[in-house]
């Protein structure tokens, strides 16, 4: 054999050799590479489905805080604010902006907060307890703070505070509180005035015909003011539960305010009050009941006003509705108690009114009727001059 073939064969192979190695060396590492990037890319993807998840979860949890009614403060262990949502804002009347980092004693500016957030971060606990606060407006809040035990770092949350604005409720339960007190005194005047009649009857007077017979005549009194009382409570009860219904139809002002005048014709002669009604609209409301406010209204333009007094009525067109203006030359009311001439049991004069056989709610359940059909009520009046009662009731199309 030549040497030269064998050389140059043996020289081949080896070449061969290397050229194949180097290529399987080639391809195991771009089968790496490409492992590694798939590797990567997953990697890559599970991240993001992580950051997704938790910004969904962060959305979640803000959109909570923000449409929350009750205020919530989370705070450091220095009770340093780092969360606080709207409602929150809105109580201690700051922005996120300027409150976020503050110390919790500077964003409320108040001792007993400040002290239940150290209780509740020293003792890990929740502590309960109810304050008023007069800034920004008068509140009353009923506060808990919660103490938590989180893992340790520069914004770790330790205590959350959630604050609950009960103030409508307190003044519903102070209202609820006086009107019990209010019906219990109505209710014992007569029955205590009735109680004694009886006993004094008992003990001989019934044999004195004159005056047993005026004993007899006040205890029809005191029994006639007890059958109002309960009606009108009755009546003020149902109004407020929306247990009636209104039975609307269209119906004439001015006939209807005449048929309640007719009624007090006799009273109106002995006072000689003149009355002038200048309604020239039709109303869409429930008939029996523009009586009853009407009634009420009436009456009490007559009680409260002078002896050759005068009732005028007048009407002022309001868009959709009418404007009923009731205005008498009586005794007015004084400027700081109008607001409160339609609360339950209130009397602007409380011996003329109860000598007249008021029981106090006639002017509560007027507001009540009022609101019903849609429409306001309000009053105007200077003391000494007289008063103007005026109420919108929906015009008939």
């Amino acid at each position: 054999m030549n040497p030269n073939f064998l050389f140059y064969f043996l020289a081949g192979a080896a070449i061969s050799s290397i050229i194949f190695f180097l290529f399987a060396r080639f391809n195991q590492k771009q089968k790496s590479k490409i492992i590694e990037s798939a590797q990567i890319n997953r990697m890559a993807s599970s991240l993001r489905d992580k950051i997704s998840e938790a910004e969904g979860e962060r959305a979640k949890i803000s959109a909570i805080l923000n449409n929350m009614v009750e205020g919530v403060i989370a705070c450091d262990r220095t009770k340093r604010i780092l969360i606080i949502n709207p409602s929150a804002e809105t109580i201690f009347g700051g922005r996120s902006k300027s409150i976020l980092g503050k110390n919790i004693l500077e964003a409320t500016r108040n001792p007993t907060i400040d002290q239940m957030m150290d209780q509740a971060i020293d003792q890990k606990r929740i502590v309960t307890d109810e304050i008023e606060l007069h800034y920004p407006e008068k509140r009353i809040l009923r506060l808990n703070a919660v103490g938590i035990s989180p893992v340790e770092n520069s914004h770790s949350i330790f205590a959350i505070l959630v604050v609950d604005d009960v103030t409508e409720v307190r003044k519903l339960e102070s209202l609820r509180r006086d009107f019990v007190a209010n019906v219990s005194h109505e209710l014992k005047t007569p029955l205590t005035s009735i109680k004694g009649f009886i006993e004094t009857l008992s003990a001989g007077a019934i044999d004195d015909k004159v005056r047993a017979k005026s004993f007899l005549k006040m205890m029809e009194e005191d029994s006639d003011r007890l059958t109002r009382l309960i009606g009108d409570l009755l009546e003020l009860s149902k109004i407020e539960s929306k247990e009636i219904l209104l039975k609307s139809e269209v119906i004439d002002l001015q006939n209807e305010i005449d048929q309640v005048l007719a009624g007090f014709k006799t009273i109106l002669e002995e006072k000689k009050i003149t009355t002038e009604n200048k309604m020239n609209a039709q109303v869409f409301a429930d008939r029996d009941k523009l009586k009853q406010i009407l009634i009420n209204l009436i009456e009490n333009a007559i009680k409260f006003n002078k002896p050759q007094g005068r009732i005028t009525f007048t009407l002022a067109a309001s868009g959709e509705y009418v404007k009923l203006e009731i205005a008498d030359t009586g005794i007015g009311i004084p400027k700081d108690i109008i607001p409160r001439v339609f609360e339950r049991f209130f009397r602007a004069d409380q011996a003329r009114s109860r000598d007249l056989g008021g029981t106090g709610l006639g002017l509560a359940i007027v507001k009540h009727l009022v609101e019903t059909h849609g429409g306001q009520i309000w009053c105007e009046s200077q003391f000494g001059k007289g008063s103007t009662f005026i109420i919108t009731l929906p015009v008939a199309r």
